[in-house]
């Protein structure tokens, strides 16, 4: 999802390129293994650009750019790809993107970050968790084990033998030291707010067993983040927390909390849950008065479209999509109609899931309405990420923020596809082409040469004849 709408963006505007530090090849590496993953490879193509381009800068002494067409030319992008591009970039911090005037004209800074160490990266619970989705946890711990300390087997009785600061260089003096700031350019993921989101955390980490609170708090985005998008209770994640904590050091042990998540809720939720909710749950192969909005015909299911209901009947079939969208979260909502449909949530759908949820841009009924459309409307067999980010940014563009704004935004995109496939193309009415002035003239010349020739062999054969 954008905060920034495409069509606020104009690629004839002039941008200046800075740094908050250099970024070396390994910093360049760390990029590619660890973020593109999650990020794409045009994010990913980008950002190496926008570094070659700002190292180019410094040595000629020139930071301006007259506009975006270089960009948008090297990297083959469009105007949404070179949007999405920069928006992943800033969501992990690897880019700041500042909007300003520049000599009485609307113009752009950004200014590169480095990403952060890997230590760091595999601390930092939200980074980490979107890679550990999209590779799977064989790929994680290979990239972990990639970026893990080469120091080798330690010695037998082994004592060491380094000097120290002080007995090499003693006490320096430090008292004309001169007062410098430095900035520090390492990319840091902001901490989001989630004050909205009716979870009484404090709580919570009081139910947890064999850890603290202060412990947990440096979790905070990360345990979140996976309520929301399996719509846990207090005891349930409290649980899941507890299932999860390393016993030697206290910790929370990531890894093993989203194997547990992944394990227990998958199913397991939906089989306890459903049975409360199964007058207002969402039906996609049930009758319609189950809420189903979809119809089946000659046993394959086909895509309805979600129009305005007209009879009593088919708003309470919209009442009940409501009412689930509004009870479940995406994993949840998602997990049923998967089930349904004899599929199953895969580990790139609920990367996806929770990758929308962590922009805070659409609230959770929408994602639901989203799901539905993608799976239903559009007849899609998975969530992809691409689709699923084209029509949030649409949404985001609109401001839907409920899920009648949903419905309604999507009833506005198939009358709009409906339009632009009525009435078979007319061939007839192709213009006719227009042959250019100098062929017609050729056509006449060639048609006057050839008369000439004739009356010339006629003369020359009148002559023969006399002779």
């Amino acid at each position: 999802m954008v905060e920034q709408q495409t069509t606020e963006f104009q690629a004839s505007t002039p941008f200046v390129l800075g740094a908050d530090s250099s970024i070396s090849a390994a910093d360049l590496g760390l990029v590619f293994n660890l973020y593109m993953p999650f990020l794409g490879p045009k994010a990913f193509a980008l950002y190496q650009f926008l570094v070659e381009e700002e190292a180019g800068m410094e040595l000629k002494g020139k930071r301006s750019f007259s506009d975006h067409y270089l960009i948008m030319d090297s990297l083959s992008m469009s105007v949404p790809d070179l949007v999405r591009a920069r928006h992943a970039l800033e969501a992990v911090s690897l880019l700041k993107s500042y909007s300003g005037t520049a000599m009485g004209s609307a113009s752009y800074r950004y200014v590169l970050k480095r990403p952060l160490t890997a230590a760091a990266f595999f601390k930092e619970d939200l980074l980490s968790g979107l890679l550990f989705h999209y590779v799977g946890e064989e790929r994680y711990l290979a990239l972990a084990q990639r970026y893990q300390g080469r120091k080798g087997k330690p010695l037998n009785d082994e004592v060491d033998q380094s000097a120290s600061f002080l007995k090499v260089f003693g006490m320096p003096e430090a008292t004309q030291k001169p007062t410098v700031s430095v900035a520090d350019g390492t990319a840091a993921v902001e901490a989001g707010d989630w004050g909205k989101v009716g979870f009484d955390f404090v709580g919570m980490c009081e139910l947890v067993h064999g850890t603290t609170k202060e412990t947990l708090d440096q979790y905070l985005d990360l345990i979140m983040t996976q309520q929301v998008l399996y719509g846990l209770n207090e005891s349930e994640m409290a649980t899941a927390i507890t299932r999860s904590i390393n016993l030697d050091d206290h910790d929370l042990n990531k890894k093993a909390f989203f194997a547990y998540l992944m394990q227990n809720w998958d199913s397991r939720r939906q089989s306890e849950q459903m049975a409360d909710l199964n007058k207002n749950k969402l039906s996609t192969k049930s009758a319609p008065e189950q809420g189903s909005i979809t119809e089946q015909t000659s046993g394959t299911r086909q895509p309805k479209k979600m129009m305005a209901p007209k009879s009593a009947a088919q708003k309470k079939q919209l009442q009940a999509l409501f009412d689930s969208a509004n009870a479940l979260s995406p994993f949840e909502f998602a997990n049923d109609i998967k089930q349904r449909n004899n599929g199953f949530i895969s580990s790139d759908e609920s990367a996806t899931l929770s990758y929308l949820i962590n922009k805070k841009t659409l609230p959770v009924p929408v994602i639901n309405i989203m799901i539905y459309h993608v799976l239903i409307n559009l007849d899609r067999a998975v969530l992809s990420r691409q689709t699923m980010d084209t029509i949030a940014n649409d949404w985001g563009k609109n401001n839907v923020q409920t899920v009648q704004d949903a419905v309604a935004a999507i009833e506005a995109y198939q009358k709009k596809r409906l339009a632009n496939s009525r009435g078979p193309r007319n061939w007839s009415n192709r213009p006719t082409k227009q042959e250019p002035a100098f062929a017609k003239n050729k056509e006449t010349q060639d048609s006057v040469d050839q008369e000439a020739v004739k009356r010339t062999l006629d003369i020359v054969n009148k002559y023969k004849k006399k002779d």
